[in-house]
């Protein structure tokens, strides 16, 4: 599947894989962040509860990311390093993807108009510095979501298909036919 940037200056793609031990899910991204444009690879390893396990976030020709989770809100660095700051933290947002979206409506499996507080790894662009970040969903319709970023006030409502994968995020990017 692909997405393309609210402006259409930007391109992602996307491929999932789907097996008795989860989901695999490999995206290419090629943007803008502020003046510079960015290409970027990503490989996530789900669990089948939707819990992410691995994440590889690779900058061309610049920094990379390699961070794993055990599922319960412990992380840890490539080297098996703790970051203790991500605690509690269950899924991962990277920035230049709607597809890091999906992972907490799929796992959260949520009743309508009961909102859920989450605490995500926030993987910002373009120097990779992970963080956690305070983040709200909120089921409005079978397949339309509130999302809130609690530290920044934005928030959008989200359209996704069957299977919680965004079709349209206003504002950020859209999913091509």
């Amino acid at each position: 599947m692909q997405w393309t940037d609210w402006n259409g200056d930007g391109l992602e793609t996307l491929s999932i894989v789907h097996n008795h031990e989860g989901v695999l899910a490999e995206g290419v991204v090629t943007g803008h962040f502020e003046a510079s444009k960015y290409a970027l690879t990503y490989r996530l390893v789900i669990d089948p509860h939707w819990l992410v396990r691995d994440v590889r976030v690779q900058i061309a020709n610049g920094p990379r990311l390699h961070i794993l989770s055990d599922g319960c809100g412990r992380w840890v660095n490539g080297d098996g390093s703790e970051i203790s700051d991500l605690a509690g933290c269950m899924d991962v947002d990277i920035a230049a993807t709607p597809f890091t979206n999906t992972l907490p409506i799929r796992r959260l499996k949520q009743k309508p108009r009961v909102p859920e507080e989450i605490s995500v790894a926030y993987v910002s662009l373009p120097n990779l510095i992970v963080e956690p970040v305070q983040q709200r969903y909120t089921k409005l319709a079978e397949n339309r979501f509130l999302y809130e970023g609690l530290s920044t006030a934005f928030s959008a409502e989200l359209e996704v298909d069957g299977d919680g994968i965004v079709l349209d995020y206003p504002g950020v990017s859209r999913r091509l036919p």
